[in-house]
């Protein structure tokens, strides 16, 4: 049994009213009509058999009970306070619903044209009037970001005893690594790691690494000509991403294609 409490939230006052008249007011989540003129429910047809027999007291295989589950969710209404309601969406071992009426109206809640996802969601849709609060999964993403951060410094460390793979990873940032000395390029990586561990961490585990910091440093050499997303060398075209470019220039019938590359780099090194 595990219990999964979410909690439906208010978005911030963005209407006329005066705050403390907005925390007042009653604030609803009602019945909408889905796109196709359906009444929304939130819960695929097996569902509503399923969970709405308990709440409606009527069987599924009920004449009436088509008509009784849109009469249930056009009357739908879900009060959200000022501190937001709390609903349990938590499940039992076999997958079953702790508390089926909390379930439904879970459902009902997570697809809503007036809900969003999450708080970061709401500048996505002016439509958007409330948000799920879901501290379980807000607790696992920060877990989930800590244990990167401490994989990105486990890597970040063992990368400053390796001043060629560093100029690798600052390339891979869009950075030129000879314009920097040392210490500078230390205290730019570890800015790196702690502005995105996650994208720091898979750069530098990246297996392509090499060939991608080495085709970085073709275009600042301007050996290599990108044109929106396309690499070309002279009018050869590497591809039409950087990851088509790793795959051409790792072909064994491309050798030569790299050779030149290479050559080329190291003319404007000199």
């Amino acid at each position: 049994m595990a219990s999964r409490i979410i909690t439906i939230k208010r978005r911030e006052n963005t209407t006329n009213l005066p705050d403390h008249v907005y925390a007042e007011s009653k604030r609803r989540i009602g019945s909408v009509f889905t796109k196709t003129g359906d009444i929304y429910t939130g819960l695929t047809f097996p569902e509503q058999k399923k969970f709405l027999p308990y709440i409606l007291g009527v069987d599924p295989n009920d004449p009436a009970f088509g008509k009784e589950a849109k009469r249930y969710f056009r009357n739908m209404t879900i009060e959200v306070p000022l501190e937001g309601v709390q609903l349990e969406a938590g499940a039992d071992e076999s997958g079953e619903p702790l508390n089926v009426m909390d379930y439904v109206k879970y459902k009902f809640v997570i697809g809503h044209p007036h809900v969003a996802g999450d708080e970061g969601s709401l500048s996505t849709n002016r439509s958007f009037k409330y948000y799920v609060y879901d501290e379980a999964l807000e607790l696992e993403e920060d877990f989930n970001e800590l244990e990167y951060r401490k994989k990105a410094y486990k890597e970040f460390i063992k990368l400053t005893d390796n001043e060629k793979k560093m100029d690798m990873v600052i390339r891979l940032h869009l950075e030129n690594p000879s314009k920097m000395d040392a210490k500078t390029k230390e205290l730019f990586l570890e800015q790196m790691v702690e502005e995105n561990p996650l994208n720091f961490y898979e750069i530098v585990t990246s297996k392509n690494l090499e060939l991608q910091a080495f085709i970085e440093e073709c275009i600042t050499a301007e050996v290599v000509r990108k044109i929106g997303n396309s690499l070309l060398l002279g009018d050869e075209k590497l591809g039409d991403t950087m990851e088509e470019a790793i795959l051409f220039l790792k072909d064994k019938k491309n050798s030569s294609t790299l050779t030149t590359l290479k050559a080329r780099v190291q003319q404007y090194a000199e």
